[in-house]
């Protein structure tokens, strides 16, 4: 009979970006696949997709609608393994399952994508959500973790099997091509960017975590009419009003999702991070294998993939002439910048899927066991 398992997350995005390769992996395996999302788009290689009310605030009623319809499918399907990530798909997966897993012997496998809490966050977080994972450690067979310090924090403070792997693995397929000068010159005219401009590019949900006001800021305190910025990632906060409060809209191009990620790259200067806080991040991988320069601000994620004055710049969170001026810096040369990028796809090599897979091949061949 056919091994089963079930995968939970927020958004098939997420399934999209992060899982497919995994799910395929699973296929060839001869298992049966379900996931179980908040939408319900379908999905590549899956027998089944399950849709859930998961919500993304913790505090949402709808979480507690998500966790007793979820539980009715794991009493019904029987799943022999439930793989869940996503702060919420952890929660609500973990919780639905937690009275079934001895009498369905099913196993739970969570990858967290960075704690809510972590060094420098506000203590509130370790009040709320410390408590809260140390308790869904109870009914979770193996957690694995993406960074050094959530690994740490994990080994010393939950009694729980621990596993550090680096991300989910970033897809090389979708970087492998390189626009020439001419294409280049097109893409950023298509844009109503001019050749000598200074293409500034941070690739992330447009959010508070993010901290794209933070970096408009900079922006204006730079006060270099040359440096143009593109925001790229969904516009949860809708900037558009406080870039023309700044008087930015000549500078800052806000292009929202957008699947032609390697072209934007290819016509970047720089690539940018200043989040207060990352799990391993993908932006950062991409634009590593590309060889791209790159400025990141010092929190745990960054740090993991950003070596300072090895393979890019590291800031401090909140020091916006400490930015300002590594933006100047590498901006005023390219020899540097191109010095600390040239290892960089190399080094980003190790963050591929493909790399990425291999380690959880033998984690997924043990608990179907």
């Amino acid at each position: 009979m056919s091994k089963k398992v079930l995968i939970v997350a927020n958004t098939d995005r997420h399934i999209n970006l992060c899982y497919l390769p995994y799910i395929k992996y699973l296929k060839e395996l001869g298992v049966i696949v379900h996931v179980a999302t908040n939408t319900n788009i379908l999905l590549d290689y899956i027998d089944k997709k399950i849709k859930i009310p998961i919500c993304r605030s913790p505090f949402h009623f709808k979480n507690i609608k998500a966790i007793f319809l979820l539980r009715k499918y794991i009493l019904k399907e029987k799943y022999d393994l439930i793989s869940c990530s996503t702060p919420m798909g952890g929660v609500v997966a973990r919780l639905a399952s937690k009275s079934l897993q001895k009498k369905n012997k099913t196993k739970v496998i969570y990858t967290a994508h960075g704690f809510h809490f972590f060094k420098g966050c506000p203590f509130i977080n370790y009040l709320i959500y410390y408590p809260v994972e140390k308790y869904l450690t109870n009914y979770t067979n193996l957690l694995i973790t993406i960074n050094e310090e959530d690994y740490n924090f994990a080994l010393k403070h939950f009694k729980v099997e621990v596993e550090y792997i680096e991300g989910i693995g970033f897809n090389q397929e979708r970087l492998l091509s390189n626009l020439d000068t001419l294409q280049k010159s097109k893409l950023r005219k298509k844009l109503g960017l001019k050749i000598d401009d200074y293409v500034i590019i941070y690739i992330a949900e447009i959010s508070k975590r993010k901290r794209q006001k933070y970096l408009l800021n900079v922006l204006k305190e730079l006060n270099d009419s040359s440096v143009k910025l593109l925001l790229i990632g969904e516009n949860t906060l809708n900037l558009n009003n406080y870039i023309a409060k700044l008087k930015l809209e000549k500078q800052v191009k806000v292009l929202g999702f957008r699947e032609d990620i390697s072209d934007l790259l290819d016509i970047a200067d720089l690539v940018i991070s200043v989040s207060k806080q990352e799990g391993l991040p993908l932006n950062i991988m991409e634009a590593m294998y590309k060889q791209k320069p790159i400025i990141v601000t010092n929190c745990r994620g960054n740090r993991d993939l950003i070596k300072h004055q090895e393979n890019g710049l590291v800031v401090s969170l909140n020091d916006k002439k400490e930015l300002i001026d590594s933006i100047k810096y590498l901006k005023n040369d390219k020899k540097i910048a191109a010095d600390l990028s040239k290892e960089n796809k190399e080094l980003s090599k190790k963050y591929t899927t493909e790399e990425i897979l291999k380690k959880y091949k033998p984690i997924y061949k043990r608990y179907l066991k």
